[in-house]
């Protein structure tokens, strides 16, 4: 095996060796092609220089010679002009000397007009010459003028003319000037091609030398691989036969691989039945939590009510005591007056003092701790308020037996909120305004009247107590 992979290692290098000097040749024949093609531009670019510099000296010449024409232009422009104004100078002076000539001619016409002498025979033959050199100095003028003319549009003609040579003469610098850069440049890449050439050269020698020596070493590996093959042909076979070998080792690992994944399947889903076992219990302890918490929240507020409760109770005790206090007041107030039998007996309650006492055994600190153990409030089977009619029979004395009793008494009907109802306290308040009026029609005496106070007494504390309870 180490044989064959060695021979592969050596193939391959061969391979890279060769297509590498494909490209040193492929590099070289390149550089070669690069090497006419700026010698060709080089040429270009000299004979392109040339032609601008022979373009160049032609439009010096050129604009020498407009130059020159112009400056000669300029030079008749200037006779012209001197010669215009020397005719103009002769035309007024002629014109005078005809104004003075006729003028003079004038007053002297009736004398002279018998005999002409031959001096005004001169006269006008002088003034018919000065007529004709002013009709021809008036021809020179316009000749000047039409010259004047022809030189303005020639001068225009060759100022634009020469502003175009200036514009091409400054096209031609700057591409003198990019010829000429351009052939630095090209002079700049010609060496630098040179000395790739140089190298590229070199690398080819050695790139040549290298070959051959590898050829060579190939050789005479060549003739060791042969028998390094010879003797690895029977390593193979012995390899063959160990490989079938392998072959059933490898079918019978296989059979055991999937066994083994069938029970790794199994193994899966009994842990994705656990996972949801365990999702199912926690969703149910999360649940109970809630219900935990919710119940702390729920004894937290009864608590809190309780509180409350013992507040309000503590509250009405206080009004009791008030009460009582009043109640015992107008008791001793109206004892003196209420002492016959027969009102006594109307009015007195059916409850005796030992029902009284045996409230007071079992009244504690607050009268709610005896909620759940008996119903003060309660007498054989029936439930007591204020609303009886019973309840307001009997003297005052009756009704408040003793300030201890009374006490717990009232202590335990505020905790009772449920029997002191609004509805009780309307009963009884109806039933003390019925015996109002069955007092009216009996007349009003002083034990009614009495009556009549201690009614209104006990309206007032059914009162507060109902504002008691309500807050």
């Amino acid at each position: 095996m180490d044989t064959e992979e060695k021979l592969l290692q050596l193939q391959e290098e061969l391979k890279n060796v060769a297509r590498e000097r494909c490209q040193a040749l492929e590099e070289l024949e390149e550089m070669k092609w690069r090497m006419l093609s700026e010698e060709e531009n080089k040429a270009n670019s000299k004979a392109r220089l040339e032609m601008l510099e022979s373009e160049l000296e032609k439009a010096k010449e050129s604009e020498r010679r407009m130059l020159e024409s112009l400056t000669c232009q300029t030079k008749q422009l200037e006779q012209t002009k001197i010669l215009l104004e020397e005719a103009k100078l002769e035309i007024r002076s002629l014109n005078e000397s005809i104004g003075i000539l006729e003028s003079s001619a004038g007053p002297k016409a009736s004398t002279v007009e018998k005999g002409v002498t031959p001096e005004v025979a001169r006269g006008s033959q002088e003034i018919g010459a000065l007529r004709t050199e002013l009709r021809l100095a008036l021809a020179a003028e316009e000749k000047s003028k039409k010259a004047m003319d022809d030189l303005a549009l020639v001068l225009k003609e060759v100022t634009t003319e020469s502003s175009w040579m200036k514009e091409k003469l400054c096209q031609t610098q700057c591409e003198l000037e990019n010829a000429r850069g351009e052939a630095e440049r090209l002079k700049v890449m010609l060496k630098r091609t040179e000395n790739k050439l140089r190298v590229t050269t070199e690398e080819s020698k050695r790139l040549k030398s290298e070959a051959e020596e590898s050829f060579a070493a190939w050789n005479a590996k060549e003739t060791g691989f042969l028998e390094c093959m010879k003797m690895c042909e029977d390593e193979i076979i012995n390899m063959k036969q160990e490989n079938a070998k392998l072959a059933d080792l490898h079918k019978s690992a296989r059979q055991e691989i999937s066994k083994l994944r069938d029970i790794l399947k199994q193994a899966v889903n009994e842990a994705s039945v656990v996972k949801e076992a365990l999702e199912i219990a926690r969703k149910e302890n999360s649940q109970l939590q809630d219900m935990l918490t919710e119940k702390d929240n729920s004894l937290e507020n009864m608590a809190q009510e309780l509180e409350c409760l013992k507040a309000s109770e503590a509250a009405a005790l206080d009004n009791v005591k008030e009460l009582q206090s009043l109640l015992v007041a107008s008791s001793s107030i109206d004892l003196s007056s209420t002492s016959n039998s027969s009102d006594k007996d109307a009015f007195r309650s059916p409850r005796t003092p030992a029902s009284g006492s045996a409230v007071r055994k079992t009244m504690a600190k607050y009268p709610s701790e005896n909620w759940k153990h008996e119903d003060p409030l309660t007498e054989s089977g029936r439930r007591l308020s204020l609303g009886d009619s019973d309840r307001f029979e009997g003297s005052i004395l009756d009704l408040v037996e003793s300030p201890r009793q009374k006490k717990d008494e009232e202590v335990v009907a505020v905790a009772e909120k449920s029997s002191l109802t609004t509805k009780s306290l309307h009963s009884s308040s109806n039933q003390v305004d019925r015996k109002q009026l069955n007092g009216m029609e009996n007349g009003w005496d002083s034990p009614i009247r009495q009556k009549l106070k201690k009614r209104q007494i006990l309206r007032r504390f059914g009162d507060m107590l109902r504002r008691s309870i309500h807050n």
